[in-house]
């Protein structure tokens, strides 16, 4: 009976020490968060004003950083920055890099794996040839469940769509390329892995 008895013990009180972690963390609102990030990114469509065969920026992986505050909401205020180096289809002879900077916010379910919705503005770095920075919004939606009162688990999906002209040049070099966009918005989405450090 003693030896069965163990298991039983040693299970209850992991349980009980994840739920305590999670009502201690709950218990403790409007703390700091820092959550760096690794994640992959999707294609990036441009098009041509022209139709010779429009170009994309290929899905690659990416890296980044939020910071943010806790709210009584109970939500989040946060600044974030990610980057990805990619190459681009047709290949133009310059790897291009794209980073962003956004104000966000995001409303939390505070029990279980914390699901949230969020939305962010801010800007778009574009840079190969020559470089451009343009206005930008963002979506997202991912959970955030607690590991401890001062740390959790961040998953998230993150759709961008940003601002663009017809200045082309940041691509390709003007004086071999034809190349002139069209439209007013492009648009890629992210899926972000990270940890979040609570202080």
């Amino acid at each position: 009976m003693k030896r069965t008895s163990h298991p039983i013990v040693l299970t209850l009180l992991l349980v009980t020490s994840g739920v305590q972690a999670q009502t201690n963390a709950s218990d403790e609102p409007n703390r700091w968060q820092v959550t760096p990030f690794i994640g992959y990114s999707s294609q990036m469509d441009f098009d041509d004003q022209n139709d010779s065969g429009s170009p994309s920026a290929r899905s690659s992986s990416l890296f980044g950083l939020a910071f943010g505050k806790e709210t009584s909401d109970p939500g989040l205020v946060e600044v974030i920055f990610s980057h990805q180096k990619t190459s681009l289809s047709p290949d133009m002879g310059e790897d291009l890099n794209i980073s962003y900077l956004h104000f966000a916010g995001a409303l939390v379910y505070p029990e279980g794996i914390r699901p949230y919705i969020g939305a962010g503005m801010g800007i778009g770095h574009f840079s190969a040839y020559d470089s451009t920075t343009r206005p930008s919004l963002a979506l997202a939606v991912g959970i955030q469940p607690y590991i401890s009162n001062w740390m959790s688990l961040r998953a998230e999906i993150r759709g961008y769509g940003t601002f663009v002209s017809d200045n082309s040049e940041f691509i390709c070099d003007p004086r071999q390329c034809n190349l002139r966009l069209q439209g007013e918005m492009v648009t890629q989405a992210q899926a972000n892995l990270g940890l979040t450090f609570r202080f």
